[in-house]
């Protein structure tokens, strides 16, 4: 019986431990988890990836940051853009832009800040039909979250969640970029700090 893990599939072009080409691994898995009731199996479903950093700055500071949508794409180089709606600031337009599979991609879309717990919690989530790029008419709906836990009078724990849905594929790139845009906000955190002492 072939074993594929859905949690880290390998990218195409390369062969899993097992052999075989990811296309067909990828259609044993649905095989596999097809549902047993007659409903059609989903090439994506709602995904959550976090990602968790101390950062050598004040809550206060690192909240403070994270509320300037605008500056996000400061330390999120996948990001290029976070524009707030001046008809409505709780609206803003995010683009996306990576170079990933030989390709360039953009995303955009409109995401709705919900009401924040000040010094805990700013979530948002995508407004539906709001999206566009280069995925054509394919919508990808997100929410997210950053919870802010004090660690000390000047060091914080930020952690990142994001929930979309994309196909599961995606899983562990988002992840890593992910990871890697928390590490970089800490960094840029403590600079910001240096910079207006």
């Amino acid at each position: 019986m072939l074993t594929v893990s859905s949690q880290h599939p390998r990218l195409a072009g390369y062969h899993t431990r097992f052999g075989v080409r990811p296309w067909r691994a990828h259609a044993a898995f649905r095989k596999l988890n097809a549902p047993q009731n007659g409903a059609k199996w989903r090439a994506s479903q709602w995904l959550e990836n976090s990602a968790q950093t101390d950062v050598d700055v004040a809550l206060e500071e690192a909240w403070a940051l994270w509320e300037d949508r605008s500056r996000i794409p400061e330390w999120m180089a996948w990001i290029t853009s976070v524009v707030v709606m001046e008809d409505d600031p709780k609206l803003s337009k995010w683009t996306l832009s990576t170079y990933q599979f030989n390709r360039q991609w953009e995303f955009s879309w409109i995401a709705l800040n919900m009401t924040p717990l000040k010094f805990q919690k700013i979530h948002w989530r995508s407004v539906p039909g709001s999206s566009g790029g280069s995925l054509g008419a394919l919508e990808v709906q997100n929410r997210g979250q950053i919870r802010f836990m004090k660690k000390g009078p000047e060091k914080c724990a930020i952690k990142l969640t994001i929930s979309y849905e994309v196909p599961n594929l995606l899983t562990p790139l988002v992840e890593s970029i992910l990871q890697k845009d928390m590490d970089v906000f800490a960094q840029y955190a403590v600079r910001e700090r240096n910079n207006t002492k």
